[in-house]
C-alpha cells in the first residue's frame, strides 16, 4: 500500500513539474506589443490598436501593408491553430504528430484537398499572389520571435510559411464545407443493413429513386463500408460549418444585418476578429487564421455572410478488377494512378496510391468506392473572389465576385448602406445524370454527371423586405441545390420573428432565441401515442409538458426541455440500436439531420409510419420518467466545455488548456443554437462561433461577440475573456480605440 502511495506521489510530482515547466515556458512566449522595424515588408508605418477584447484595428497605407500586419497578428495569436490547419490541408499532419495523424492525411489526399490547393494557386492573379506574399512575410516575422506552448509539448518548430500554405487553407475550408460525403456513406451502410424499404425513412421521398439499384450493387460487392471521414484526428479540430444569417430592410431607417456561424466550439475559436483600414477603405469581420481578409463581415459599403448549402459531392460504387481497371458501361479502362509519400514522424514514410476513375477519386477498394467533388472539375478562383468580395463597393461588384466563387457552395446574405438586402446561392454544383445525391450510385454512363449548373442560374433574391438563411435552400429554384438539408425549424422561427424586427437589439435577441419549434410540433403527437394507462399514471407530468409545448423555450433552468430531449433520445435508441451494427448505429448518432428526417417523419406520418413508433414512444417515455430526477434542469445536462485539442492529448493538460463547463440553453433546433451530438447527449459541441449585428448606416455600426477569445495562448488575458458574455447572450459594441496611443507599430527600416 505504501509503495502504491509513493508511486502516486511520484507521478503527481512529475506531472506537476511538467505542467510547471510548460507554464513557465508558456509565459515567456506571451506576445508583447512594441514598435517593430521591417526592411522591405511594409512601405509606410502601420499602426495597430486593440480594444478591450484584444480585437486588432489595423491602419495602413496599402492593402499589402495591411495584410502583412494581419499575417503577423494571426501568427502572434493563433500560430498553433494555423500549423494544424495547414498540415491537415496539405496531408502532412503525420509529419508532426506521428501515426496519429496518418488517417487524416490519407483522407485529405483522397479527397483531393492538396490538388485543389495547387489548382487555386495556378490560376491566382498576380495581385492576389503579391498580397499573399505580404501576408506570409507577416506570419514568418512573428514565427522567429516566439512559439506558443503547444510546440514545446510536441517538441517541434514550425517551418516558415509559404505562399502555397495560404492556398492550402482555402482548399481546406472548401473541403470542410462539402459535408455530404459522410451522409451518403451512412445511407449506404443503412441500405446494406436494413434494405431499401426500411432505410427509406432516413431521407426524403427522393431516396427511393435509385435505392434498389444501389442495393443490388452492394450485394455483389459483399463488403461492409468502413471509412475515415478526415475529421477524426484528436489533435485536429476541424471546422464543421453551419450558419444563420438574415437581413432586414426597414421603412424609416438603415437596413439591418445579422450573422452567426455554427461551427465546432473549441479553444481557440475557429475565427479571429480583425478590422483593417486602408485609407478610406475597410475590411472587417471574421477571419480564419491562415487566410488573408475576412470570410464573413463588412466593409464601408456592404455586409455579407455565408451559410452552408449545396451538395457538391457524389459517391459512386465502382466495378474494379486487378491492376485498377474499372467498368464504365461496357467499357473497361485503366484508372489514373499517382504515388504520394506521406512523411510520418518516428516511422518510415507511408506510400499511398491515389486512384482516379472517370467518376472521381477512389476512397475505398473493398468495396470500390469513388467520390466526385465539383470544385475539382474546373479552375477555382476562390481566394481572388474572396478578396474582390472584401473590397466590393456595389451590389454589381458583390455579384461579380460570387459569380466565380467555385467553392464552397453556400447561400450569401447581403445588405448595404443604400438599404438593399439580398441573397443568392453560389458555388459549383453538378447536373446529375440520375438521382438527387442522397445515396451512392453504381458507376456508369447513365449515372454520370452531365456538367455543372451555371452559377448565374443558381437561385437568388435581389430585392426583398427581408431575407434569411439557416442551411436550407432558397425557394423556387429550377436546379437541384441539395436534397440533404437542415430541417426547417430554425428557418421557420426566423420567419416568424423577422417582420417585427426593427432595431439592432431585436436582431440580437433573435440570434439568441431559444424557442423550440421541433418540440412544439412533435410533443403533441408523442403524447397522443401514449397508451391510456401510461398517460393516466403520469398525467401531471404530461399536463406540464403540454403547457410548455404551447410556447416551448429551451431555457437552461427548465426541466421540460430536458424531458423532451431525453424522450427523443430514448426513442432513437429504442428504434435503431438493436437493428443496426454498432459501427453504423454510432455513425447514425453523429448525423442529426438524418436522424431528424427519420424520427420526425415517422412521428408526423401517423398510421402511415413503417416502424413501430407507438411502442417505441411508450417505452422511451417510461425510461425517461424513470431516469430523470425531480428538479433536474436542461442546463445541468446541456453544458459547454471549451476544449483545446491538448486537453485530452496529455495527462494534466486539461487544467492548462480547457475551460468550463458552462450551463447553456438552446439546442439543435433553436435559432440560438447550442448543438449536441446524439453520440454524447447533451454535451454542447457546436454553436455560434461568432455573432455579428450591423446597422447599415454610414458609418456602419457593429456589435460582435464570440466564445473563447482572440488569443490561442492559454495564459493570455484574451484566451477566454468573451465566453461569460457569450453564454449570457450579451454582445459588444465595436468602437475604434484610436483615442489612445497605438499598442503596436510596424515601421519600414530606414
Amino acid at each position: 500500500m505504501k509503495k502504491l502511495l509513493l508511486l502516486c506521489l511520484v507521478i503527481a510530482a512529475v506531472l506537476a513539474a511538467g505542467v510547471g515547466i510548460v507554464y513557465w515556458q508558456g509565459a515567456r512566449s506571451l506576445p508583447t506589443d512594441k514598435t517593430l522595424e521591417y526592411s522591405s515588408f511594409v512601405s509606410a508605418p502601420v499602426e495597430i490598436y486593440f480594444d478591450q477584447r484584444g480585437r486588432p484595428f489595423v491602419y495602413a497605407e496599402s492593402f499589402a501593408d495591411a495584410f502583412f500586419a494581419q499575417g503577423y497578428l494571426h501568427a502572434r495569436d493563433r500560430l498553433w491553430q494555423m500549423e494544424m490547419f495547414r498540415r491537415a490541408g496539405s496531408g502532412r499532419l503525420a509529419e508532426a504528430l506521428g501515426a496519429d495523424g496518418l488517417a487524416t492525411d490519407i483522407a485529405m489526399w483522397r479527397a483531393g484537398v492538396p490538388e485543389l490547393a495547387k489548382r487555386m494557386q495556378a490560376v491566382a492573379s498576380t495581385e492576389l499572389k503579391n498580397f499573399i506574399r505580404a501576408y506570409v512575410d507577416g506570419v514568418n516575422s512573428y514565427i522567429y520571435e516566439a512559439l506558443p506552448p503547444e510546440f514545446l509539448l510536441l517538441d517541434f518548430s514550425p517551418p516558415p510559411w509559404r505562399v502555397e500554405d495560404v492556398f492550402t487553407m482555402g482548399a481546406l475550408m472548401a473541403q470542410q464545407s462539402a459535408n455530404n460525403l459522410d451522409q451518403e456513406l451512412l445511407r449506404l451502410a443503412l441500405i446494406q443493413e436494413l434494405g431499401c424499404t426500411r432505410a427509406s425513412i432516413f431521407s426524403p421521398e427522393q431516396f427511393a429513386i435509385n435505392c434498389v439499384e444501389t442495393e443490388l450493387a452492394l450485394a455483389t460487392a459483399n463488403h461492409h463500408v468502413e471509412l475515415v471521414s478526415g475529421r477524426q484526428n484528436p489533435l485536429f479540430s476541424a471546422p464543421a460549418m453551419g450558419r444563420n444569417a438574415w437581413a432586414v430592410s426597414t421603412d424609416d431607417g438603415p437596413a439591418l444585418f445579422a450573422f452567426d456561424s455554427h461551427d465546432g466550439i473549441s479553444l481557440p475559436n475557429l475565427t479571429y476578429d480583425v478590422h483593417l483600414f486602408v485609407r478610406d477603405q475597410q475590411i472587417r469581420g471574421n477571419s480564419v487564421p491562415g487566410l488573408l481578409g475576412v470570410i464573413n463581415g463588412f466593409n464601408e459599403f456592404m455586409a455579407w455572410g455565408f451559410t452552408n448549402i449545396g451538395d457538391s459531392q457524389d459517391v459512386f460504387l465502382e466495378t474494379m478488377t486487378e491492376g485498377y481497371r474499372f467498368l464504365d458501361g461496357d467499357d473497361w479502362y485503366q484508372a489514373e494512378l499517382e504515388e504520394v509519400e506521406i512523411p510520418v514522424r518516428g516511422a518510415e514514410p507511408y506510400k499511398l496510391t491515389l486512384v482516379t476513375t472517370r467518376h472521381g477519386r477512389l476512397i475505398s477498394e473493398a468495396p470500390a468506392i469513388s467520390v466526385r467533388w465539383a470544385p475539382l472539375e474546373q479552375s477555382e478562383h476562390g481566394l481572388d473572389a474572396l478578396l474582390k468580395l472584401n473590397r466590393a463597393t456595389s451590389f454589381a461588384e458583390f455579384n461579380q465576385a460570387l459569380d466565380v466563387f467555385v467553392a464552397p457552395s453556400a447561400t450569401a446574405t447581403y445588405a448595404d448602406v443604400t438599404g438593399r438586402v439580398a441573397q443568392r446561392t453560389l458555388g459549383l454544383l453538378p447536373v446529375r445524370g440520375a438521382g438527387v445525391g442522397l445515396v451512392p450510385l453504381p458507376a456508369g454512363p447513365s449515372n454520370a454527371w452531365r456538367g455543372m449548373i451555371p452559377m448565374t442560374d443558381l437561385p437568388r433574391e435581389e430585392s426583398a423586405e427581408y431575407v434569411a438563411a439557416a442551411n436550407t435552400p432558397l425557394p423556387n429554384t429550377d436546379h437541384l441545390v441539395s436534397a440533404d438539408n437542415a430541417t426547417g425549424y430554425r428557418t421557420d422561427r426566423i420567419g416568424q420573428m423577422l417582420r417585427d424586427v426593427v432595431t439592432p437589439e431585436d436582431m440580437h435577441v433573435l440570434q439568441t432565441d431559444q424557442r423550440n419549434l421541433q418540440a412544439e410540433s412533435l410533443l403533441p403527437r408523442m403524447v397522443s401515442l401514449l397508451d391510456e394507462g401510461v398517460g393516466d399514471h403520469h398525467s401531471a407530468t404530461i399536463e406540464e409538458l403540454m403547457i410548455w409545448a404551447n410556447n416551448a423555450y429551451d431555457h437552461a433552468d427548465k426541466w421540460q426541455p430536458l424531458f423532451f430531449a431525453r424522450w427523443y433520445q430514448r426513442l432513437i435508441e429504442g428504434l435503431f440500436r438493436a437493428e443496426l451494427s454498432v459501427d453504423t448505429y454510432n455513425r447514425l448518432l453523429g448525423e442529426s439531420y438524418v436522424i431528424n428526417q427519420a424520427i420526425d417523419g415517422q412521428l408526423l406520418a401517423g398510421s402511415a409510419g413503417t416502424w413501430p413508433v407507438k411502442d417505441g414512444v411508450n417505452k422511451a417515455f417510461e425510461l425517461t420518467v424513470y431516469e430523470l430526477k425531480k428538479g433536474e434542469t436542461w442546463g445541468q445536462h446541456h453544458q459547454l466545455m471549451l476544449k483545446h485539442e491538448f486537453g485530452a492529448a496529455f495527462p494534466g493538460a486539461d487544467l492548462l488548456f480547457n475551460r468550463g463547463p458552462y450551463e447553456v440553453g438552446g439546442g439543435n433546433a433553436t435559432v440560438g443554437r447550442a448543438r449536441y451530438s446524439h453520440k454524447r447527449p447533451f454535451q454542447v459541441s457546436g454553436g455560434a462561433t461568432t455573432r455579428i449585428v450591423l446597422q447599415m448606416a454610414q458609418p456602419i455600426k457593429a456589435w460582435m461577440i464570440s466564445p473563447g477569445g482572440q488569443s490561442g495562448h492559454p495564459l493570455s488575458d484574451y484566451y477566454n475573456d468573451q465566453t461569460d458574455a457569450w453564454v449570457a447572450g450579451e454582445i459588444d459594441l465595436i468602437v475604434e480605440p484610436k483615442e489612445q496611443e497605438p499598442e503596436l507599430v510596424l515601421l519600414p527600416m530606414n
